[in-house]
């Protein structure tokens, strides 16, 4: 973390235990691993001979789906909004009304996560305690399942429950172990974070607090001012995220000319991410540019390259009311007037559809001004083939 003034000077999210103990418990990690891989292995070929890899491989596979099943549904029942969860290869994004799913390799296709945001309506502590404790809990409730009925049966099936069992309470112990890679930190170690305690000035507690007040609809107003100072004053990406909020009221205030004086900062910022932060922040810097894109647009000002362009197939699948208002704009710089419409009241119907909704209001003035300008230009155009002879 930067070297802030005193207020700012707040470790909670980052703490990590002594030195000696992270190492200890990265060589526990390894063996606890290590062992509940073997003997999973070593009880499947007994139950199935050579498919019996295959059945450790489902098994894998389950024990994955049970863990984030059991952070979903701690999620669910402390009321946070589920944006995003990864099953394997498996990308799910929440619908109101659904859900949506596709085939996304990435560096986590092995493993899964669920990304979620706290109700602002509750205590942000509990919440989260729960939802980081729910994940090894369900796995290990899938383990004493497995043993009980394991010890009754006694058959290869019997064989391959144990190995289920001794697996799962493996994955359980690992993940409740405090240990941290290069992108992410185990559940035991976000627990014991949260159970010492971090600061409501933390910027990664803010950041998560601003979103999920945003998420849940509240409107933005001056209550923000607080959670930006913090951002703005902490590392990356907080004061990028300031930017973006600014960039996106000159958006909505249709101050279009203004989206490139924040782009020009948010990319003086880029510059100065180091490669880590950089790509994992590739989505977002994405989203950032295809809305200055936009809005230059909007503004009259010649384009480079298209924002649906700018925006990629990869971000444009999870974002489908940006990716559809996008594409509303190319129809109409192509003159299809109708058809940007259409595109338009797709947008509508998706930003509608959405768990996050900051798109109701955050969308509707951009719809609101692009309509506007397509009804402009459909003037223009009628009138222009009116004045031909």
């Amino acid at each position: 973390m930067t070297d802030w003034d005193a207020e700012f000077r707040v470790h909670g999210s980052e703490w990590l235990p002594d030195q000696w103990v992270m190492q200890l418990c990265r060589v526990l990690l390894v063996a606890v691993q290590c062992a509940g891989v073997a003997t999973l292995v070593w009880y499947c070929v007994q139950a199935g001979s050579w498919w019996g890899f295959l059945l450790a491989a489902g098994i894998f596979a389950v024990s994955i789906l049970i863990q984030e099943a059991g952070h979903a549904m701690g999620a669910l029942l402390c009321g946070a909004t589920i944006t995003r969860a990864q099953l394997g290869p498996i990308e799910i994004c929440p619908l109101r009304d659904g859900v949506r799913m596709r085939w996304k390799r990435s560096s986590r296709e092995y493993s899964g996560f669920v990304m979620s945001f706290p109700s602002p309506r509750k205590s942000f502590r509990r919440q989260m305690v729960v939802i980081t404790v729910a994940g090894p809990m369900a796995t290990m409730v899938a383990a004493v399942a497995g043993f009980a009925v394991a010890g009754r049966l006694g058959n290869s099936l019997g064989d391959a429950l144990l190995g289920f069992a001794i697996f799962n309470a493996a994955h359980a112990t690992a993940n409740l172990l405090p240990w941290v890679s290069r992108s992410v930190a185990s559940n035991g170690l976000q627990l014991l974070r949260w159970m010492r305690g971090i600061d409501e000035k933390d910027p990664q507690f803010v950041f998560v607090a601003f979103n999920a007040r945003l998420i849940s609809g509240e409107r933005f107003g001056a209550w923000a001012d607080d959670y930006l100072r913090v951002l703005e004053r902490g590392p990356q990406p907080g004061p990028m995220f300031v930017v973006w909020t600014r960039l996106k009221l000159a958006q909505i205030r249709g101050e279009w000319d203004r989206v490139d004086e924040h782009m020009r900062q948010m990319e003086q910022q880029v510059m100065a991410l180091s490669p880590p932060l950089l790509k994992a922040l590739t989505g977002f810097i994405a989203i950032a540019r295809c809305e200055a894109a936009f809005s230059r647009a909007m503004a009259g000002e010649p384009l480079d390259a298209s924002p649906v362009e700018i925006l990629g197939s990869d971000m444009g699948w999870l974002l489908p009311a940006l990716r559809l208002r996008c594409q509303a704009l190319e129809c109409l710089l192509h003159r299809q007037f109708d058809l940007a419409m259409l595109r338009l009241q797709e947008s509508e119907h998706w930003s509608l559809r959405s768990v996050d909704r900051s798109l109701e209001h955050g969308e509707a003035p951009l719809r609101q001004a692009l309509a506007a300008r397509i009804e402009r230009d459909r003037q223009e155009s009628a009138r222009h083939l009116a004045a031909r002879p």
